[in-house]
């Protein structure tokens, strides 16, 4: 038991280090709060990320599916760490389209079936040319770039105004 008798720097201390040690636990429970969930067996978790400030991207309603047709693919919207879990349900392929976001894949990998398999196994990061990131997915993990649609690039020289053919 600590003595604070009339020294008053010793109760400040004895304050500051009750404080401290209240505070402690809930500060490493922070980090641990961060970390995604265990997946059940045969879920993926798509992490939806903003390729210009590597943030989540909390309002995104992604067009999922879960077959070769993306029609009648379901919308399904990040929760708020940019994160979407799907379960395969034995299902061999997932595809999967931006909504209210562009998409930073080439557009030769939009319409691609991402192997279930694979995504399990080692995780997939998707194509990113809106910025050099490119992290290393986790087991049971498809990482997708996306921007905001407003974005316009800067371009050296404005858009030219007419076009030389033009007949006016």
């Amino acid at each position: 038991m600590l003595n604070l008798g009339t020294n008053k720097s010793g109760a400040v201390t004895t304050v500051a280090l009750s404080l401290l040690v209240a505070v402690a636990p809930a500060m490493g429970g922070t980090q641990s709060a961060q970390d995604p969930p265990p997946l059940k067996p045969g879920q993926i978790r798509i992490r939806v990320i903003n390729a210009q400030t590597n943030q989540p991207v909390t309002n995104e309603r992604l067009n999922v599916a879960l077959r070769d047709d993306q029609v009648g693919s379901v919308a399904m919207g990040t929760d708020k760490n940019g994160i979407i879990l799907v379960d395969t349900k034995k299902h061999s392929i997932l595809r999967i389209l931006a909504n209210m976001y562009a998409d930073c894949r080439p557009r030769d990998e939009l319409y691609t079936n991402y192997s279930v398999e694979t995504i399990l196994d080692s995780g997939i990061t998707t194509g990113n040319l809106c910025s050099s990131a490119s992290p290393n997915p986790k087991p049971g993990e498809i990482v997708l770039y996306e921007i905001p649609k407003t974005y316009l690039r800067q371009y050296p020289a404005p858009p030219v105004d007419s076009m030389p053919h033009h007949p006016n």
